[in-house]
């Protein structure tokens, strides 16, 4: 949606707000103004003709937010998998110091990487080549001292045995499925179409609002007004955690900052 090229976190509020008001004004002005539902007058709407597009609403609203809440909870869980396979990248030994020293710089890269441009600049909705890059030199580090193994001489010395190698590249490959789920969360959050269904089915419910209550115009307004506060703050609810990593309710990248600041200070 447009607000999401807003950084505040406010935004999906005041959006939102500035929708519940638009949609209101527009359902009055649809059946005041015009003559479509001057034929109300005479023949008015049953009140309980307001339950129906109401309840379809609803549902629509309960289905957003389960697949809201539903996407925060997988974006926390795959926070959680990124650094605890960081954190097993690091606590794994490698033989030979030189190894340790490179594997522990690209895990350096990855995370800055992460934290400065795939969570801050991106908002997790496109990857880096860096992060990427960082994830393959890893892997290189260890089938380079896997294949030092069946080498003899000097060059059996950086060998890496097959317990730690397997280890390190299983701690690899859980640490980029984690990243791939955080990614495919950032961009699966921007997918709009339900936002525009939604939209529709309030205007429905907000129009039937105004045409049941056409004969009385008074209480027509008294009753939009209600009903579009009760839109506003419901749509507020669902947008606060449509996107795990933006707005007022959003996940911070602590676990990765603070493996990223035991790195720096040599802690391992």
């Amino acid at each position: 949606m447009h607000y999401e090229s807003f950084d505040s976190v406010w935004a999906p509020i005041i959006a939102t707000f500035f929708w519940s008001l638009v949609i209101g004004v527009a359902s009055y002005l649809l059946v005041f103004k015009t003559k479509l539902f001057d034929h109300l007058i005479t023949n008015p709407l049953v009140p309980p003709f307001l339950a129906i597009p109401a309840i379809m609403f609803a549902f629509m609203m309960g289905f957003m937010s389960s697949d809201a809440w539903q996407n925060f909870s997988h974006a926390r869980t795959a926070l959680i998998n990124e650094a605890s396979s960081i954190s097993r990248l690091i606590a794994i030994p490698i033989q030979f110091p030189e190894y340790q020293k490179n594997a522990n710089s690209h895990i350096q890269i990855y995370l800055e990487e992460v934290l400065n441009e795939e969570w801050g600049k991106n908002d997790n909705m496109s990857g880096s080549a860096k992060t990427k890059l960082a994830l393959e030199n890893l892997e290189l580090i260890i089938w380079k001292g896997s294949a030092a193994c069946s080498k003899s001489g000097a060059a059996h010395i950086t060998c890496i045995d097959y317990a730690t190698s397997s280890s390190y590249i299983k701690a690899i490959d859980d640490l980029r499925k984690a990243r791939e789920q955080r990614l495919s969360l950032g961009y699966s959050s921007h997918v709009n179409v339900k936002w525009f269904l939604a939209m529709a089915l309030a205007f429905l419910s907000t129009l039937s609002v105004a045409a049941v209550h056409r004969h009385n115009q008074k209480t027509a307004i008294t009753s939009l007004i209600l009903f579009c506060c009760s839109i506003w703050v419901t749509f507020s609810i669902v947008t606060m955690y449509s996107n795990p990593y933006k707005w007022a309710e959003r996940l911070e990248p602590v676990p990765l900052t603070s493996i990223l600041n035991t790195l720096k200070s040599g802690i391992k």
